[in-house]
């Protein structure tokens, strides 16, 4: 998965990008809960789209690597949310799917939810935020499948560009 992390980062800043874009975000933390002990590495690129509720909006596809006891990649896609507070500090909410290289034993699907909850700072073209992401399957609401289910946990720290 990391030659596909590669080749996401090269396309990423050779494509060229629509009027009305949006934002390219490196994100990094670490592993909280099940995920205790391993690091993470999240690459994003956030198109906005029209608002909903007031709220402004965006999809987000993004390409993700952990490390660990339980190390895996995954490609994201998620629809994201955004609450601006003042003009600079924001709270974005992000829920979709995910798609993963392996199984392991917090993660017994290929398919998961993807949900991500972050706190931001607009700074000029720059944007930093505190995150939180998680990734499951759904067993604990749904019942609906025997394989393991503790899920992925990680705090993170954000820098995105606004373009």
């Amino acid at each position: 998965m990391r030659s596909w992390l590669v080749i996401f980062s090269i396309l990423s800043f050779c494509v060229p990008a629509p009027a009305s874009a949006d934002e390219i975000v490196l994100e990094g933390g670490f592993g909280v809960y099940e995920s205790s002990g391993s690091q993470a590495a999240f690459l994003r690129y956030q198109k906005y789209v029209t608002p909903f509720l007031g709220l402004d909006s965006y999809y987000d596809l993004a390409a993700a690597e952990w490390n660990g006891d339980n190390h895996n990649s995954a490609i994201i896609l998620t629809k994201g949310f955004r609450w601006n507070m003042t003009e600079k500090i924001h709270a974005d909410f992000e829920g979709g799917g995910a798609y993963l290289r392996r199984t392991t034993d917090n993660l017994g699907t290929r398919l998961q939810f993807a949900f991500r909850f972050a706190l931001g700072m607009k700074l000029g073209d720059f944007d930093l935020a505190l995150g939180y992401n998680h990734f499951s399957n759904g067993k604990g609401i749904f019942g609906w499948t025997k394989t393991s289910n503790l899920g992925e946990n990680f705090l993170t720290l954000q820098l995105g560009y606004l373009f």
